[in-house]
């Protein structure tokens, strides 16, 4: 540390004034504290140590630990691996520059980081907006085929589909599924965060609706060779039906 010397020649917080005795020295600057490191280090002793000491420490010691939490922060602020020495070199620094509030704690320097100042390389751009797009076909299994189909054959038809139709639905619609996918778009714009946020993030997306197989289903069963003859019948049973509830409405049915 580099003291401001007086017009004496003698540096200002080591000189005796009127009154005093021995000089005593005031530190501008905390002493760095370790973890396993009895009292304060100087920063020339303090870059080191991070990477020589603590990341090679045993694991689960108070040592270790404290690196495996700074690192684990680091990660978490998107910051690549090739950063971590020049954070930590940055962290000392912050320690020993009079005014930033520091108590003489490297790790205390990540509550002001701001992570855009070290996202070079294979961090890749922080902040702006990006788009992306999510395509998701529906793929109908034999079971959920089946399921579909027959219910819409045993309204239309009266009957369950057989394994031959089931196979021709699955194929069919399984075809139409792929033409037309379920489509999101998102547009997302992050920036630097105001009260203690790292960043702030807004997403806005839109969504199409996939394909729907109920009309399908529907056609699919009422192309089936007997759907007229069961139709048909139907029509019978609805003009019987009406009689029976409505003795006066054979005339009107066959008006």
């Amino acid at each position: 540390m580099v003291l401001d010397a007086n017009k004496n020649g003698i540096p200002d917080n080591l000189e005796v004034k009127a009154g005093q005795g021995t000089p005593q020295f005031t530190p501008r600057t905390p002493a760095i504290q370790l973890p396993g490191i009895d009292g304060g280090l100087q920063a020339t002793e303090a870059y080191g140590w991070f990477k020589l000491v603590a990341a090679k420490a045993p694991k689960g010691s108070v040592v270790r630990d404290y690196y495996d939490n700074f690192v684990n922060q680091l990660t978490a602020f998107g910051i690549p691996k090739s950063k971590w020495n020049s954070v930590w070199k940055d962290a000392v620094d912050w320690t020993q520059t009079p005014g930033s509030g520091s108590t003489g704690i490297p790790a205390a320097y990540l509550a002001s980081l701001d992570p855009a100042d070290y996202a070079g390389g294979a961090g890749g751009k922080k902040y702006g907006t990006s788009k992306s797009k999510d395509i998701r076909t529906t793929k109908y299994s034999a079971s959920s085929a089946a399921a579909d189909i027959n219910k819409f054959i045993e309204s239309e038809i009266g009957r369950t589909a057989t394994k031959e139709e089931i196979d021709a639905y699955q194929a069919g619609v399984n075809a139409e599924a792929a033409k037309s996918p379920a489509i999101s778009e998102f547009t997302t714009t992050t920036s630097p965060g105001t009260g203690g946020l790292l960043q702030t993030s807004v997403t806005k997306g839109v969504q199409s609706t996939g394909f729907d197989p109920t009309i399908y289903a529907q056609n699919f069963a009422r192309s089936r060779p007997d759907f007229a003859e069961s139709f048909a019948t139907k029509a019978v049973l609805g003009i019987i039906q009406k009689v029976l509830r409505d003795p006066n409405a054979i005339g009107r049915v066959v008006e």
